[in-house]
């Protein structure tokens, strides 16, 4: 049944949005778009519950700082709401002359355009073009201000004319509790991941500041001409009094303002209130206001002036500043050509992502219902900030926050100890016993590339060698980890999955790896815990394998795990982790049948789950945005570059979805792509789907790495260490005389490597420059523009002996020419 205040939530927004009456936000209006009383009963006891949590439609923008706590999301229509703050600020246009309010929420698509200021930069800039010729555009971004450096969202709202004759109005703002992420997020289980009741709302006119419940809201730097605030004085259940009682009912009904400076609502927490601005404009004049959202702690008239203490055009200017520097001054730089230069502006995009979500040195999967620790995704995450220049931040979360993940108690967590599981309240909850071979694997990946840091031999002890003992003596009957949910997206928590154990394996790899490298006296122990698992995880498979074979399937996959033989569902992605990340494949760590199984069951994936993207209907019955980057980064390990291309072509269109002309993200992806936003409401579902966060922090990760092993990747570590050139550049990639490359990029081998391509189709030659490279290392590369028909090595020719060229180490110049 449902609360009150949810009800009155869904009975005012339904009521508001068909009147046309209130700045009804993008997600309310895409569920009532495509209503349907199905939701998820297991989660939300009503269908109003699950509707003010926004369950089925979380797309929204994000500015923030990094290394603070807390992120602000900005809705389709401008509207910014600070994470964990309860109020939500929008702005609107009135038109005192006609009576009409102008709310971009109600306006057509193309009225409404956003876009980030650049890919690198986290600044928002949203624009509406109202039909009395006026247009109100918002500059939006976050920045650290005053000796605390304390974190501000700053909103410049102005307005102008649109056609350059003298336009007048009232520029608005106002204060809403309903915002870009939903109203109240309450489930089953009690849960209030998001709460935006508005009980108590006060505007402190002395101060030009909104208090919210019991904390600061906006800040304004130049005083409203009029204000109002609204509430529920008589307690009344009945909607309708909300539509009367509100600052757009009284605009459209006198032009004018209650005056009111406080206001309560105990019913449903729905208080507003909007404050105005008068401006007359012509030609290319701008009337503009600064408001000031303080998203960390500020309290007294000391932070007050300390909030308004430096203007909003300088603080954009330390902003760029910061970005820039960081971002385009630090790290590879992956140089490519037009065709494809989107590509390196979403690599920029996505990194500048990861470092806002990183808080305190812990890297969030999202901004609100994820902004926590997980060890998993935590795992990609650390190791792709290792490899694109952000090695700082994943050396402080893999070093100062996995151990303090380390459980030393002497309890036991289900079936297995305690002592020796890397696991904080999500892992030990749910039992994610992926997450020791993924805290492993993630320390010996950037021991690896880093090697001069001491990481891996800082951490060695207790952590990495007691990590892998736990792999070693915590596994069921048949030598494989336990039944649980290490990720949603592998079918159910009370069966066991070969995910977990290839993350075993490839944590135990690299913590025998880690070991030899520093001499440590279990390496033998080590390699012994690593081949006791792999049997065990080859046995299954190939009894697996052997059962479905006897059942007559005739396609070969490797299902989610041992209890779901036959089980030919999309809950089977999880095999793709067998090259990509884990690269088991190099050396065919299981044997050459179970790599055989592998390759058959990503073509089968293919097949039966991808329509542009990977559709996972078997938990999710959305999407799979950072899943379709594991299935590309599979295929591209796999020899098949040409699927890697399909498959992230899809998924940087993903990144910019519209819906009804107007753009739901911009350049971001959620963790689940709705079916309905992806088809432009082609395509909705009958049955309720899954919606995670965005920005997706593990589906940046992947992005990253995806995109820098195209250009290059590095095999067999540890026998014949060598690096692939440009194995995922495709020829669509490169016109006449155009380059690609990349330089100062980190490698696995150690050192840095560099190399830059041309290539000219009129006279079917590549010339490869390699810029800089770890000693000792060898090169290959394998042509994608047609058979090689000569090879010459620092101008020496050399014998053709297929279309993987190979090249020795120390060349600094190839030339191949093809057929």
């Amino acid at each position: 049944m449902a609360q009150t205040h949810e009800w009155m939530f869904y009975e005012v927004m339904w009521r508001g949005w068909t009147r046309k009456a209130l700045p009804v936000p993008w997600w309310a209006r895409q569920a009532f778009r495509a209503w349907s009383d199905e939701f998820d009963r297991g989660t939300y006891e009503s269908k109003e519950a699950a509707f003010a949590s926004n369950a089925l439609y979380r797309y929204w923008h994000m500015v923030g700082v990094k290394d603070h706590r807390q992120e602000s999301l900005i809705g389709q229509a401008g509207e910014v709401e600070p994470v964990y703050d309860k109020y939500v600020l929008s702005f609107f246009l009135y038109d005192p002359a006609t009576g009409l309010t102008h709310l971009p929420q109600l306006a057509d698509g193309e009225a409404v355009e956003q876009r980030v200021l650049e890919p690198h930069l986290p600044t928002v800039v949203s624009t509406y073009r109202a039909d009395h010729h006026v247009t109100l555009a918002e500059r939006i971004f976050s920045a650290p201000v005053g000796a605390r450096q304390r974190a501000v969202t700053v909103v410049q709202a102005s307005a102008r004319s649109t056609d350059g004759a003298p336009r007048e109005g009232w520029l608005c703002a106002a204060v809403v509790p309903a915002g870009p992420s939903g109203f109240q997020r309450h489930d089953r289980q009690g849960r209030l991941l998001t709460d935006r009741r508005l009980t108590q709302l006060r505007y402190a006119a002395d101060q030009l500041l909104v208090e919210t419940n019991t904390g600061w809201g906006p800040a304004f730097d130049t005083a409203p001409e009029q204000f109002g605030v609204y509430g529920n004085p008589d307690h009344s259940h009945d909607p309708e009094s909300y539509l009367v009682r509100s600052p757009f009912h009284d605009l459209a009904h006198g032009g004018k303002l209650n005056g009111s400076t406080l206001a309560e609502d105990q019913i449903a927490g729905l208080c507003s209130a909007a404050f105005v601005w008068p401006f007359r404009v012509t030609g290319e004049e701008e009337f503009q206001i600064t408001v000031r959202l303080p998203v960390d702690t500020f309290q007294g008239a000391d932070d007050l002036a300390e909030l308004r203490s430096v203007s909003a055009d300088e603080l954009h200017i330390a902003h760029e500043a910061f970005w820039d520097r960081k971002i385009k001054g630090s790290g590879p730089q992956p140089e490519l050509p037009g065709g494809v230069f989107h590509l390196g502006a979403l690599f920029r995009q996505t990194r500048a992502q990861l470092l806002v979500l990183s808080d305190h040195g812990e890297i969030h999967p999202g901004p609100t219902v994820y902004d926590s620790f997980w060890i998993r995704d935590s795992s990609v995450e650390a190791t792709a900030c290792s490899l694109v220049g952000d090695e700082a931040l994943a050396e402080r979360q893999l070093g100062t926050h996995y151990p303090l993940k380390f459980n030393q108690g002497g309890g036991r967590i289900g079936p297995c100890a305690e002592y020796g599981f890397f696991g904080g309240p999500h892992e030990r909850d749910d039992r994610e016993w992926d997450s020791n071979g993924q805290a492993l694997w993630a320390i010996g990946r950037y021991d690896r590339t880093h090697r001069g840091s001491g990481l891996g031999a800082r951490l060695y002890t207790p952590y990495v060698r007691d990590g892998a003992r736990w792999l070693r003596d915590n596994r069921d009957a048949y030598g494989l980890l336990h039944s649980g949910w290490s990720a949603e997206h592998l079918g159910e928590r009370d069966k066991p999955h070969y995910w977990d154990d290839l993350w075993g394996l490839a944590g135990l790899y690299e913590s025998a790896r880690l070991a030899e490298r520093i001499g440590a006296p279990e390496v033998a122990e080590l390699w012994g815990a690593f081949d006791d698992l792999k049997a065990a995880t080859a046995a299954s498979v190939r009894w697996v394998l052997g059962e479905q074979g006897r059942r007559g399937e005739w396609e070969t996959y490797i299902p989610t795990g041992p209890g779901d033989v036959g089980r030919r569902d999309s809950t089977m992605i999880g095999a793709a982790a067998y090259f990509h990340p884990l690269r088991l494949h190099m050396g065919n760590k299981l044997g050459d049948d179970i790599d055989r199984a592998a390759r058959h069951t990503l073509d089968t994936m293919y097949a039966r789950f991808v329509t542009g993207g990977f559709r996972h209907d078997a938990a999710w019955n959305a999407y799979g945005p950072y899943l379709t980057l594991q299935l590309a980064h599979a295929y591209l390990f796999a020899g098949e570059p040409e699927k890697t291309d399909r498959l992230l072509g899809w998924t940087v269109d993903a990144a910019f979805p519209r819906a009804g002309g107007q753009a739901a993200a911009l350049g971001a992806w959620n963790e689940q792509h709705a079916y309905s936003v992806a088809s432009d409401f082609a395509e909705v579902p009958q049955r309720p789907w899954y919606m995670g966060d965005i920005p997706h922090g593990w589906a940046a990760a992947e992005y990253l790495l995806l995109l820098r092993d195209i250009l290059f990747f590095e095999a067999d570590e540890d026998r014949d260490p060598h690096l692939y050139i440009a194995p995922g550049v495709r020829p669509h990639w490169l016109g006449e005389g155009e380059t690609i490359g990349i330089d100062r990029s980190p490698t696995l081998l150690g050192g840095e490597f560099g190399y830059r391509l041309t290539h000219v189709p009129s006279e079917s030659r590549v010339t490869v420059e390699i810029l800089r490279a770890p000693q000792g290392v060898r090169f290959v590369y394998p042509c994608r523009f047609g058979r090689v028909t000569a090879v010459s090595v620092d101008g020496q020719a050399v014998d053709v002996t297929g279309d993987d060229v190979p090249v020795p180490s120390g060349t600094r110049r190839f030339t191949v020419e093809y057929a």
